[in-house]
């Protein structure tokens, strides 16, 4: 077992700052420590932010079955369908999937069928926001951010959308 891989698992779970829990998980998912298969499953369970919960769903399939793959996914699509209801602009999280570090790594790396039923209601949300809400951010290959639009665009955008 590799002692930076077991400092950096322990700290992510006793680290209470979003940020650096997703840059933790983030690190981990491009090391895949090779006892890493509890550890995300836990990270599963302990997040509430769907895209979080997709990253550590996919730091869990490079160990796991896709029997053992689908249930989390189910739980994430039963989830990801109450996401218009109760954040119905929510581009943050839409931005953080959709990106190649998310559904398209999963989508190409795995296939499996409850991958491709969660992309195809994520994107159905994501298509039916308004335009101002779209193309905001990415995350890159390895989980960083990148601006898509100029910040003060965006604002402005949904300010007008608003009419504020």
């Amino acid at each position: 077992m590799n002692h930076r891989h077991t400092e950096a698992m322990d700290s992510y779970f006793q680290e209470k700052d979003i940020a650096k829990r997703n840059e933790i998980l983030n690190s981990l998912l491009l090391d895949l420590p090779a006892d890493g298969k509890a550890f995300f499953l836990k990270a599963f369970k302990k997040e509430r932010y769907l895209d979080m919960r997709l990253k550590a769903v996919r730091g869990y399939a490079a160990y796991a079955s896709e029997e053992e793959v689908s249930p989390l996914m189910a739980k994430l699509l039963e989830l990801l369908k109450k996401i218009p209801e109760r954040t119905p602009y929510d581009y943050s999280e839409y931005e953080s999937m959709r990106s190649v570090f998310l559904m398209p790594y999963l989508l190409e790396r795995y296939g499996y069928a409850c991958f491709h039923a969660f992309n195809r209601e994520l994107e159905t949300q994501y298509n039916a926001m308004p335009d101002c809400f779209k193309y905001i951010f990415t995350l890159d290959d390895r989980g960083n951010l990148c601006s898509l639009r100029d910040s003060d665009d965006v604002k402005a955008s949904i300010q007008a959308f608003f009419g504020l």
